[in-house]
């Protein structure tokens, strides 16, 4: 056998050993960012329970209304969506006094190979992008016709304490965050490892007057608040 010969023999059972490497390797696309993906777990019957305040305020009229509620997301069966992919309907019930459950309304939610997604009152929004890392970021409202938002990663594997609740490894989404004299938007949401959203908030509030020193909070002249707070997991029949 010749030298060159000898030399492409070698070559050739070495690239097929590199190949047959990295096939055994590879992840397979079902499974890949699966730890990421238990940041936003679809389960059937399982449900979080949360405390809603909605705030809204209209100077002009005189008018500052505070609603406080309960709200109960439950995931049910699976289906394939119009995507052809498989996703879980979110049961929605709201309730006074955490009884007497009422349904509200059925959302849906999957995770495909790069996004965790949900439809929200037929409205789709990526709530997640894959693989996670701090400052990632991507357009929120890509399937829907809403204007474009970008969503950033803010945080990763922080802990999240609201009252008796402390909880370790949350992800921190901010999808709109800008303040100024005369207005302030700020839209962030909280989500635990193998719990899913813990916490809400959408501040939209504008002021015709500016105080220097005085927050904006302080001299609202229209605007709503919105804060969704994770009470209670039902599948453990735990409550904080």
């Amino acid at each position: 056998m010749t030298h060159k010969l000898s030399t492409i023999l070698l070559l050739f059972v070495a690239t097929f050993a590199f190949v047959s490497c990295h096939k055994e390797n590879e992840i397979p696309a079902d499974i890949e960012f699966a730890t990421d993906k238990q940041y936003f777990p679809l389960e059937t019957d399982n449900a979080l329970i949360y405390k809603v305040t909605e705030i809204t305020i209209d100077k002009p009229s005189d008018y500052y209304d505070t609603a406080i509620y309960y709200l109960r997301e439950r995931t049910d069966i699976p289906f394939i969506d119009n995507e052809g992919d498989t996703a879980y309907r979110i049961e929605r019930y709201k309730s006074q006094s955490l009884n007497n459950w009422k349904i509200s309304d059925v959302w849906e939610a999957k995770t495909t190979k790069y996004t965790a997604e949900k439809v929200e009152e037929n409205q789709r929004f990526i709530k997640i992008k894959f693989p996670l890392a701090i400052g990632k970021y991507w357009n929120g409202n890509l399937k829907n016709e809403l204007a474009e938002k970008n969503s950033t990663i803010t945080s990763l594997s922080t802990r999240y304490e609201s009252g008796n609740i402390k909880l370790d490894s949350c992800l921190s989404i901010t999808r709109d965050s800008s303040v100024s004299q005369i207005s302030k938007v700020y839209d962030v949401e909280i989500y635990a490892r193998n719990i899913g959203l813990v916490y809400k908030e959408i501040t939209d509030i504008n002021s015709q007057e500016v105080v220097y020193g005085v927050p904006i909070e302080n001299r609202i002249y229209r605007g709503t608040i919105y804060y969704q707070e994770l009470i209670g997991i039902e599948d453990c029949r735990k409550l904080f």
